[in-house]
């Protein structure tokens, strides 16, 4: 299974640390005849040099170690002589050095062509942060997906998606949206849509400001629902007779309105592959997020999205010598910085001064009922492992006629990269394999037989 390929990988890691201290030099060595080799050698050089960075007990691979290695990629030179190119607002790309780099506002790649579905709670304002703070150009689409001409026929060629669980992203969206409405007799300022100005929207700063309005989510969630994703998810069992009625106020929830298919659409839909020309996306890149025992789900997504930077900067040309600058010059994140990154990276927990203690617990009827409903995202998930590898996991079927950017969505990096993508989708079909097979019966069935056994 990948997993265990992948836990043996981490185990190994001790082994590998041990030439940590040696590695630099060693790949200094090599480094003084790379001049002329090309990007996507380049990348694997650096991503192969990440692993000795990777702990068995947490799987923390440490960015910053590039940072430390590049006085080393750098050789003796001095780093003012490496030239760096440069596109910073609508200018003409000039040469500069690596500090120039980053007190020029200087962006890597262009706008155009790098584009990021931002699945709302899936980790992507980390994956959205860590890429503006990196300096890579890239269009965003958020809250829902654009499948417009530019992806489909250029000049779109990259493609990220982040990529969680569908249930707990469901949960995550539930209790997110519940806190950003204001609560009976709640303390934080009142935002109303069109017509509050000079205050923060409630997503930036929702310990002090929350929706004003009386809209259709909030009276769902909170008086219908009274903040418990339990009434919502249970209703929506394929035998619950609210399950219609349940599946139309889904879609009022913001972020759990769209399934991860939705965002899937263009590859998946065989009447819409057709349209996607030699010239449109050739890459697509899962930023996987997913809690894990054996490692850190949070480092774990810095580092997948970190490995995605670094792509980026070698197919838009960058060799070996420049990205090492460029990182060494990294300027540190100032406290203005790191607290607009808290604010970017915001979760789903609840605030003190709202009337919400804690959020409730999903209940393992939800839980069952939820993955169920979620079936064809979990079918999307199966699809993209590797096909005779994990065709025990999960007893469902894959997606058929997909286009084959969907089968190679952890195959964008390194080994290490891939076994880690891989084995994060691998989890969230074994945390739900069992609510998934059908041939056990109902919901209210398997649970029940869990409460016996």
């Amino acid at each position: 299974m990948i997993s265990r390929k992948y836990n043996l990988v981490a185990s190994l890691a001790i082994a590998f640390a041990a030439i940590a201290i040696t590695l630099p030099f060693m790949i200094h060595r090599e480094i003084s005849s790379l001049s002329n080799v090309s990007g996507s050698t380049v990348s694997h050089l650096l991503i192969a040099g990440s692993s000795s960075a990777l702990t068995a007990e947490s799987e923390q691979i440490d960015f910053m170690q590039h940072e430390q290695q590049a006085q080393y990629v750098i050789g003796s030179k001095n780093d003012d002589v490496v030239l760096i190119p440069c596109t910073s607002g609508k200018g003409v790309p000039t040469l500069v050095n690596a500090t120039q780099f980053w007190e020029k506002g200087c962006k890597i790649g262009k706008r155009k062509s790098v584009r990021f579905f931002h699945i709302g709670k899936g980790g992507g304002g980390t994956v959205e942060f860590i890429l503006g703070d990196y300096r890579v150009s890239f269009h965003r689409n958020h809250p829902g997906p654009n499948f417009d001409s530019k992806l489909l026929e250029g000049p779109t060629t990259t493609l990220l998606i982040n990529i969680r669980d569908p249930v707990d992203r469901f949960v995550s969206a539930f209790n997110w949206r519940s806190l950003l409405h204001c609560g009976h007799r709640d303390k934080r300022k009142k935002f109303f849509i069109g017509k509050t100005k000079h205050v923060l929207h409630p997503s930036l700063q929702p310990n002090e400001v929350c929706f004003g309005d009386q809209d259709e989510e909030k009276l769902l969630l909170h008086d219908e629902m009274k903040y418990d994703p339990n009434v919502l998810a249970e209703a929506l069992c394929e035998d619950s007779p609210g399950y219609d009625s349940a599946s139309t106020k889904v879609k009022l929830i913001h972020h759990a309105n769209l399934a991860l298919t939705d965002w899937f659409d263009f590859v998946i839909n065989p009447k819409n592959q057709s349209i996607i020309t030699p010239d449109g996306v050739q890459t697509l890149m899962a930023i996987t997020t997913e809690p894990r025992v054996e490692s850190n789900s949070e480092s774990r997504l810095d580092w997948h999205t970190q490995q995605a930077v670094l792509k980026i900067y070698a197919d838009n040309g960058l060799n070996n010598e420049q990205i090492g600058l460029i990182l060494k010059h990294k300027p540190q994140l100032s406290e203005d910085k790191k607290s607009k990154a808290e604010k970017k990276t915001h979760s789903s927990t609840t605030s003190s001064v709202t009337n919400i203690v804690n959020p409730i617990p999903l209940r393992k009827l939800g839980e069952c009922c939820l993955a169920r409903y979620f079936r064809d995202d979990y079918r999307l998930i199966k699809t993209m492992l590797p096909e005779g590898e994990v065709d025990t996991i999960a007893n469902v079927s894959r997606l058929e006629d997909v286009n084959p950017l969907v089968n190679s969505v952890c195959n964008w990096g390194s080994n290490e990269l891939r076994m880690s993508c891989l084995a994060d989708l691998e989890s969230m079909l074994h945390r739900r394999a069992l609510f998934l097979e059908e041939s056990r019966g109902s919901c209210q069935k398997v649970v029940a037989n869990l409460n016996d056994s």
